[in-house]
């Protein structure tokens, strides 16, 4: 079998990616917030995905334990995820995860691979 072929029948959850946009809060000052980004006006960039939970891992900060989780998620390259960075972030399996990572994957690089991690301040 193709690998796109293979890749494409794991490809079974829908992920949802977002990006901070600067904003007003209606006194002047600016805010930032998460919002969709949109493959046109209305119309969330949602995508087919195979997400892969890892096990989570647990460290201390500012004197707390602090549980992760991490992720990789493959999707499939686009004019549409081009402009995907690290500063983004996606929304898969009713969680919030973090980009830490955006790699091409694949033997003809049709797929992009992010390492996500959920369960932490972005």
């Amino acid at each position: 079998m193709e690998a796109g072929v293979t890749a494409a029948g794991l490809l079974r959850d829908r992920v949802t990616f977002q990006r901070l946009v600067p904003g007003d809060d209606g006194y002047g000052n600016t805010v930032s917030d998460w919002a969709n980004m949109e493959r046109a006006p209305g119309k969330p960039l949602t995508v087919w995905a195979e997400v892969r939970v890892t096990l989570g891992r647990e460290r201390v900060a500012a004197g707390r334990i602090e549980a992760s989780r991490t992720a990789t998620i493959r999707i499939r390259a686009s004019s549409e995820v081009a402009s995907l960075t690290e500063a983004d972030r996606v929304i898969a399996q009713g969680q919030v995860w973090n980009i830490r990572g955006i790699a091409p994957a694949g033997n003809d690089r049709e797929l992009l691979e992010l390492l996500v991690e959920g369960g932490v301040a972005t």
